[in-house]
């Protein structure tokens, strides 16, 4: 496979949110398999496009890729020796010297970065009401890709939601999730024109691999659409820990604009792993700052 085909399959993998590490070659030292600028792609389940090498300096690339698409952890540079027959390569941990022990069983060394690329933050939006329009506008002022989904050709249009990056008219009595499948990076908000829409979205929604489900409502409204999921299903939503209902953060909201910001804020608490607190100084630090 030539580069231009691997980052066309790259780019082809990227567009359907696929989660991969693209592990080139930048160095190597003695005997290697192939020179720096080698690239292959690693997915999930450690099947792989182009090659750096074969053999066990390969087999340990695609197991360190396949770790670091387990883990949370972000592009990295790891380094390999390698037998003088070629039989075998281990990891040099981060900083190591070499022992001398090992350099003389060595036949080479290889650099390797691989480089995680993951499907960014999206936010996936059940409802294009004056509330929907509201969080898709500032969702778009902060850089977070948009979808939505509405069953109704007046709501769902591109004009009303010029920030999205996709706008959906789906019948979600027949496909709740309007073709949608919400992954581990996604956030889901539920703000349908109907309790019973609510209901179906939110089921199908907790069964996908969603990072954060959100559903606007008041405590009563919430409680019965939680207990009929309960009832019919056997499971008690509220023990999943990705569930946010009613929705958004307390910060005294009323119009459509402030239900948005508390829904954005909590959106943005959670992505962020921030924390609930003020960042202004004390009074004393204050004072002293200015002495």
């Amino acid at each position: 496979m030539t580069d231009a085909e691997l980052f066309q399959e790259a780019a082809r993998r990227t567009a359907a949110r696929e989660p991969f590490v693209l592990c080139t070659v930048t160095a190597t030292v003695r005997s290697a398999p192939r020179d720096a600028g080698a690239k292959m792609l690693v997915d999930p389940k450690g099947s792989i496009v182009g090659t750096v090498g074969g053999g066990p300096l390969e087999a340990v690339v695609i197991q360190e890729a396949v770790q670091l698409l387990k883990g949370e952890g972000g592009s990295c540079e790891r380094r390999f020796m390698l037998t003088t027959a070629g039989d075998a390569a281990e990891v040099i941990p981060p900083g190591a010297p070499i022992s001398e022990e090992l350099g003389m069983k060595c036949g080479g060394e290889v650099t390797v970065f691989l480089d995680v690329v993951r499907p960014s933050a999206r936010l996936v939006l059940y409802g294009a009401g004056h509330v929907g329009e509201r969080v898709a506008s500032i969702a778009g002022e902060v850089g977070l890709s948009t979808v939505v989904v509405d069953d109704r050709k007046d709501f769902a249009t591109d004009d009303r939601f010029p920030k999205a990056s996709e706008v959906r008219c789906q019948d979600l009595t027949a496909q709740p999730l309007g073709g949608v499948i919400p992954g581990p990076a996604d956030f889901v908000v539920i703000l349908t024109r109907c309790h019973a829409l609510d209901e179906s979205v939110l089921e199908a929604a907790l069964g996908t691999a969603a990072r954060y489900v959100g559903l606007i409502g008041s405590k009563r409204k919430v409680a019965v659409i939680l207990r009929s999921i309960a009832r019919r299903t056997g499971r008690d939503p509220r023990a999943d820990e990705r569930l946010h209902a009613p929705i958004g953060l307390k910060l005294g909201d009323k119009t459509p604009g402030e239900i948005a910001i508390s829904i954005l804020a909590e959106i943005l608490l959670i992505k962020s792993r921030g924390e609930l607190a003020h960042s202004r100084l004390p009074a004393r630090d204050a004072f002293l700052k200015q002495a």
